[in-house]
């Protein structure tokens, strides 16, 4: 039996040991956690020829080493916090490893290459991926795997309290497979083209955002001569401000929609069944606008319903129901079941129906439309395909709908208090201002949609903003190619009614600037789509504009004619001047069209012209009245058929009526 003592001893003796347990702990150096920016990843692609940044955080001070294949190219002491490291200047090519040591970690990214990273920013042009809704691209997915094109989607994102040290997320993705289909496709194609004429890896950093305002990429230092952007940015800086508005919103529009579903006839009466009788409806033409077929326009519901023929080889196949667009809302039943819905008029309806959904024989289909204005058109845009299709079929669903009113609202859907694409510096601060650090090789830019009813102050602010973004990446001759707006909306008889014209003409004040080049779109829209599908000639002239003005090379032809001057060259004639391109017609049997000539620069009447090699004669009753012709002056210049020998359309023109041209060029 052990004594009183022996027990105080042990117990002391244990104390002891776990004391000195204890300070041995407290004394032993605690490690570091460090961490990459998100950008910093396998596949990832750095600037060739140019020493580039390493970022990251740290958690406490430490040692940090970078090495590349297995050698040390640099090492430095980091404090707690973001630290940045440089690493040396390295040609063109790859796949290398990169590697991180620290005193107890080693981070390694694979499959690093060294090229040419492009910027592509703006707005849902460029955010427009070869895998979005209706596009043309699948062919392009299945059969392509370019290692060497890549892209880094900067996931979306708003601050406005200042610039973020870091962007919220992002990831790599290499130009193979199912990754393509996030592939931004102008970017994509602007890559593809770029890398088939110089071999150099091509990186795209896709940093655009849908529906964005110029405004809303530039920073707070550069809207100071804004008033109504001055006080959205104080108004903003607030989280309060900011939350109750969205709030706001929330509620608005949810109790509109709300009392609009309570009092549709629709839904008290279930139109949306399989067996409702429909008989008594009157009918419209889908695809097609009821404010364009004898129908008031109004804010409120609007239900169609038709049938179609089934066979029984289909009816056990899934199938594509592909409604076009419709504006402004759609909620789609198949034989009483919902098969999709979408909020806003722009995205392509296709919605999948699984297979066992439709019956041999006759099916019903339902189509519940919200009209959300009371002063525009609603409906079925027309022009698009609407069918029903399988894989080696399709059963047409344009003609003739039966049609009811659900119901009229006696307001149109509240419009947004809060727009987070539209916020001035939000998207500067957030997606931008992060990659400060990142060495580019230049900027393509699509953008202007968003700011087509305020072209004057764009005029200001574009140029504006490319010199902030060259001042931001400390590159003041970065190369800035952009894309000026492509043909949209009816085309109007009425010259006088110039629309996206000067939205244009605001674009191409950019080109004051050095190192700036500016494909034109006007040949490649849709006047039933701001979102044209036709991405590909889109990302290969602005890639044809790089291969020439910044890589040097030669026999690339980007821009078509630019007219430069007008003159009186007789009473009855005004010949107005061509820059550098051989003048040739899109259809060569047709004479000169596009051109309106005006007296006082408000009315305009259309005139033909007569073409030269390098000039465009017009002919006029009397050439000393007119003080101005245009040319492709219209939202969608449908007349306009003036091209180069590469058959690239002339830019859009508005040219004072001069006495003489001194050369033809100004």
């Amino acid at each position: 039996m052990k004594s009183s003592s022996n027990k105080r001893f042990t117990a002391q003796a244990s104390l002891y040991f776990t004391l000195n347990i204890l300070a041995f702990i407290a004394v032993l150096p605690v490690k570091a956690t460090v961490t990459l920016l998100p950008q910093y990843a396998d596949d990832m692609v750095l600037q060739r020829d140019k020493p580039n940044n390493v970022q990251g955080y740290s958690d406490k001070p430490e040692t940090i080493e970078i090495y590349m294949d297995g050698v040390k190219l640099h090492a430095a002491e980091v404090q707690e916090g973001p630290w940045s490291l440089t690493l040396p200047a390295q040609t063109a090519g790859g796949p290398h490893k990169l590697g991180i040591r620290t005193s107890s970690q080693w981070i390694e990214l694979n499959n690093v290459l060294f090229g040419d990273i492009w910027l592509a920013s703006g707005q849902s042009n460029m955010e427009y991926t070869l895998g979005t809704l209706g596009s043309d691209y699948e062919a392009e997915i299945r059969s392509v795997d370019f290692d060497q094109i890549r892209q880094f989607r900067v996931e979306r994102n708003a601050a406005y309290s200042g610039p973020l040290a870091a962007i919220a997320n992002g990831h790599w993705t290499i130009a193979k497979g199912k990754d393509l289909q996030e592939f931004s496709a102008v970017g994509y194609f602007f890559a593809k083209h770029v890398y088939a004429h110089t071999g150099i890896p091509i990186a795209i950093i896709n940093n655009a955002f849908a529906g964005a305002r110029i405004q809303a990429w530039m920073s707070e230092s550069a809207l100071t001569a804004y008033p109504n952007e001055v006080r959205l940015l104080k108004r903003n800086k607030e989280p309060y401000n900011i939350e109750q508005l969205r709030q706001l919103d929330e509620t608005r529009y949810q109790q509109w929609q709300e009392k609009l579903a309570f009092e549709d006839l629709g839904f008290q009466h279930n139109w949306f069944t399989e067996n409702f009788d429909d008989s008594q409806w009157a009918q419209l033409t889908v695809p097609g606008f009821w404010t364009s077929q004898g129908q008031e326009a109004f804010s409120g519901s609007m239900w169609f319903r038709r049938t179609f023929w089934v066979t029984a080889e289909q009816a056990n196949k899934a199938a594509n129901l592909v409604l076009g667009r419709i504006v402004d809302q759609d909620e789609v039943y198949v034989n009483g079941a919902q098969v999709g819905s979408t909020r806003y008029q722009y995205p392509q309806r296709i919605y999948s129906l699984t297979p066992g959904l439709l019956k041999t024989g006759l099916n019903q289909i339902t189509v519940r439309v919200v009209s959300h204005r009371s002063d525009g058109q609603a409906g079925f845009v027309p022009s698009k395909p609407y069918h029903l299709r399988f894989n080696n079929s399709l059963i047409p669903l344009g003609g003739l709908w039966r049609y009811r009113v659900g119901h009229r609202m006696n307001t149109p859907i509240p419009s947004p208090a809060f727009k987070i694409n539209e916020q001035p510096s939000g998207l500067y601060n957030a997606m931008l201002a992060p990659l400060a650090n990142t060495q580019l090789k230049g900027v393509i830019w699509y953008q202007g949609e968003s700011n087509a009813e305020a072209p004057m102050v764009y005029r200001r602010l574009f140029p504006a903003m490319i010199t902030q973004w060259r001042a931001l990446f400390s590159q003041p001759t970065l190369p800035f190619l952009y894309v000026q707006l492509a043909n949209y909306m009816a085309a109007q008889t009425d010259p006088s009614i110039a629309g996206w014209a000067n939205i244009r003409a605001a674009q191409a004040n950019g080109l004051t600037l050095d190192n700036t080049a500016m494909i034109t779109a006007i040949d490649l829209g849709e006047w039933n789509d701001i979102h044209p599908k036709n991405k590909a000639a889109v990302g290969q002239r602005l890639a044809f504009a790089a291969l020439k003005e910044v890589y040097n090379k030669p026999g690339f032809s980007y821009q078509g004619p630019v007219l430069t001057c007008a003159e009186r060259v007789s009473d009855f004639e005004i010949r107005v001047h061509s820059e550098s391109s051989q003048l040739e017609l899109s259809n060569p049997d047709d004479k000169v069209q596009g051109f309106a000539i005006s007296e006082n620069d408000i009315d305009y009447q259309w005139v033909e012209g007569e073409l030269e090699p390098t000039s465009i004669i017009l002919h006029v009753k009397d050439a000393n009245k007119i003080k101005t012709i245009t040319y492709a002056w219209q939202s969608n210049p449908n007349r306009a058929n003036l091209t180069n020998n590469n058959r690239l359309p002339a830019y859009p023109a508005k040219l004072p009526v001069k006495h003489r041209c001194n050369t033809g060029v100004e």
